[in-house]
């Protein structure tokens, strides 16, 4: 079975359909890696945080992480996208700031309270597409 089987495109009326609302919508990104952080929220605390990761991920030269994200109002879910196996499932009540970053063009991050530690987490993504960098940074 294909991935786009379980991981779609991003359609161009993605806001307009109930199903999107409640089932929560897939986009396809690459992970691009996890740094902790001292603030829950602010454009500064985030652009720091995804400056550190983008830094790192260069420097590290391996191929980023291909990953699906479901977005739905009660949960974020994680895929790797190779594999179809769930790498983590967030309740959307962890998620404390989402940004589109202004510096690094199509990367979007967020920031997450661990369930484990209740360690604040900035994790940064790359949009292969510019519909769906600006998909995300509506949400």
């Amino acid at each position: 079975m294909y991935l786009t089987t379980f991981f779609p495109e991003l359609p161009e009326n993605w806001t307009d359909t109930r199903e999107t609302l409640v089932d929560g919508m897939t986009f396809n990104l690459r992970h691009m890696g996890m740094t902790l952080v001292d603030q829950p929220k602010g454009e500064d605390v985030s652009a720091a945080a995804i400056k550190r990761i983008v830094a790192t991920a260069k420097a590290g030269g391996k191929k980023l992480l291909k990953v699906a994200l479901t977005v739905s109002p009660q949960e974020m879910l994680i895929y790797d996208r190779v594999s179809n196996q769930l790498i983590e499932r967030i309740s959307i009540y962890r998620i404390s700031y989402c940004t589109a970053d202004k510096m690094h063009n199509k990367v979007f991050a967020y920031i997450v309270q661990n369930q484990q530690n209740e360690m604040l987490e900035c994790h940064a993504f790359l949009c292969a597409k510019k519909k769906v960098f600006i998909a995300l940074s509506s949400l």
